[in-house]
């Protein structure tokens, strides 16, 4: 029996048989994997800790007959104020709902699961708006997936942005780019959303950012970046 060792965090839990456990783990190696945790649900498993939703553990996994079952777990991180806070838990079950659907089983997920973890540390730890931190996250997981903006240019005249003195940035959710003053007209005009150039610079530094420098940055008002990744993840989601 080949054992295989990896790193991950449960994004969803589910009932099997009495004792069992079906828990769903993003591992940092093998991708997105359903694995079977047998007695998960006894007050005695082994399993009981490393086995429960937003646990982030060193597992010891093995298949047979085309299933994962858990050998062993050791528990790195509960995450504990994050699963009391209800708040906060009602937040990342958003995202973790968001990761199961973008996400398919035994798909590369390294970068998703330490945006993941990033994520989540930052919610739990920094002082910085809540809305901040989701909408980053959005916009961060669909430039991992390769949904980007093309984003330092204007689609239509190809005018640098990032470095143009104009006060507002336009985006053309439809056709997924960003546009300047004199060409936000081009096209259907109800399929764009202004934002102000702060909050273009802001989404273009979470785009290029490093994972663990994508929350350094401030903005004065959130609204256009909560508009944005608002936007930027119903438009893509839907065409996935």
């Amino acid at each position: 029996m080949k054992l295989i060792k990896v790193k991950g965090i449960v994004i969803r839990e589910s009932t099997y048989k009495d004792n069992d456990k079906i828990i769903t783990i993003l591992t940092d190696s093998i991708g997105k994997v359903s694995v079977i945790a047998k007695g998960a649900k006894k007050t005695n498993s082994p399993y009981l800790a490393s086995s429960q939703y937003l646990v982030y553990s060193e597992f010891v996994l093995y298949q047979n007959t085309g299933y994962f079952y858990l050998n062993s777990a050791s528990v790195i991180n509960t995450f504990y104020n994050l699963r009391i806070d209800l708040d906060k838990l009602q937040i990342v079950f958003e995202l973790t709902k968001l990761i199961n659907s973008v996400t398919d089983e035994n798909q590369d997920c390294e970068k998703i699961l330490k945006l993941f973890l990033n994520t989540i540390y930052a919610l739990d730890k920094l002082d910085k708006d809540k809305k901040l931190i989701v909408n980053a996250f959005k916009i961060k997981l669909f430039t991992l997936l390769g949904f980007a903006p093309r984003q330092d240019k204007c689609a239509n005249c190809s005018k640098l942005l990032l470095d143009a003195e104009e006060e507002f940035v336009y985006y053309n959710y439809v056709d997924n780019v960003f546009l300047c003053e004199n060409c936000k007209g081009i096209g259907d005009s109800r399929s764009v959303i202004r934002l102000t150039k702060a909050t273009f610079n802001a989404i273009f530094y979470v785009i290029r950012s490093d994972l663990k420098k994508m929350f350094s940055f401030e903005l004065k008002s959130y609204t256009d970046f909560e508009l944005f990744g608002q936007v930027f993840t119903d438009t893509i989601f839907s065409g996935i």
